[in-house]
């Protein structure tokens, strides 16, 4: 537990989805409903997130083509797609698709391998991923050279806690001006 926090709930699952269209980034804003008045934060102690696998046209492919999909949560929005270096980012994922075009004298032939990461593992000596102080959280979705959907399902594990007005405050300034 962290320090100056009272656990208000036990563990909570949240769903998110988010589909957006091809190659275009999009973001989602999921309610926590969080009290700001019993300065109420979500603790957050897990992550799971599922990718659709990019998909191209293969038809007139050109060599070394590279689909890929990819995921944010972040406690702020963002304008770009996130990644952990960012201080409101606390979840990434990622999928993609190597395409080799080999061309035959009678035609071509494509080769495709499939690669997935995920950068939401809980180390196990850590108590918590991070700190959500205000109601919100965001998802966060792009794609690129996708002839589909990025489409993102997932959830988001943890619990209510309060905080001190001192150390709430410190929270949701911290979050805010790390935006």
């Amino acid at each position: 537990m962290p320090t100056g926090l009272k656990p208000t709930s036990s563990q909570i699952a949240v769903s998110f989805e988010l589909v957006s269209s091809p190659n275009a980034f999009t973001q989602k804003r999921i309610d926590l409903q969080l009290n700001a008045l019993d300065n109420e934060v979500f603790v957050v102690t897990g992550v799971k997130m599922d990718l659709t696998a990019p998909q191209s046209n293969l038809t007139g492919v050109a060599q070394n083509l590279s689909p890929s999909t990819f995921a944010a949560l972040t406690a702020q929005p963002s304008t770009t797609m996130p990644n952990l270096s960012e201080a409101n980012c606390f979840a990434t994922a990622s999928q993609q698709t190597r395409i080799l075009e080999e061309v035959q004298a009678g035609g071509g032939y494509a080769v495709a391998f499939g690669f997935q990461e995920n950068a939401v593992d809980t180390p196990h000596s850590m108590e918590y991923l991070a700190i959500i102080a205000t109601p919100n959280f965001y998802v966060s979705g792009d794609g690129d050279d996708n002839v589909n959907s990025t489409q993102v399902r997932g959830k988001l594990y943890g619990y209510r806690a309060q905080a001190s007005s001192s150390i709430y405050a410190s929270l949701v300034q911290s979050e805010l001006l790390s935006s």
